[in-house]
């Protein structure tokens, strides 16, 4: 009887404790979703502005860049083309965001967005980010866009 004993409170503890780090991993993962999309949201708004200066701060040196399926030779091509590209940006009839944290410091980020005339969809485009979280925050390690006509 006290084996059965000894035996169901090992079990409980056993339970009780993969419940705990159930619970301590899917709170983890909510909290790196909410550090990727609060970073992910100032980097865009760096672009979207001009702030190049600030959108560097993001980029990270090593990182790579494929704009509709080109290698872009650097980061600072990349920083070259928020110098001249001509604002303010057509707006998108759709943006949708995925946030999907891969490891305590790594986070895949892509983001579609659908342009509209007459009611239809003529233009799409979809950006892919890697994030990854070093000793100076998160930055972007990989970058591509692809921008298709419909």
């Amino acid at each position: 009887m006290k084996k059965n004993i000894h035996k169901f409170a090992l079990l409980a503890i056993l339970v009780f404790s993969t419940f705990l780090n159930i619970n301590a991993q899917e709170k983890n993962i909510e909290d790196l979703k909410s550090e990727i999309i609060e970073v992910s949201e100032k980097e865009i708004n760096a672009f979207k502005s001009g702030d190049c200066q600030a959108l560097d701060g993001f980029i990270d040196e090593k990182a790579t860049f494929y704009m509709n399926g080109r290698k872009a030779p650097n980061k600072q091509m990349i920083l070259g083309f928020c110098r001249q590209v001509q604002r303010p940006f057509e707006k998108p009839s759709l943006t949708e965001m995925e946030y999907m944290p891969i490891s305590d410091n790594t986070a895949y980020v892509v983001r579609t967005m659908e342009f509209s005339k007459d009611e239809k969809i003529y233009k799409k485009e979809i950006v892919t980010k890697i994030w990854v979280k070093g000793t100076d925050g998160w930055k972007i390690m990989h970058l591509h866009s692809t921008i298709s006509k419909l």
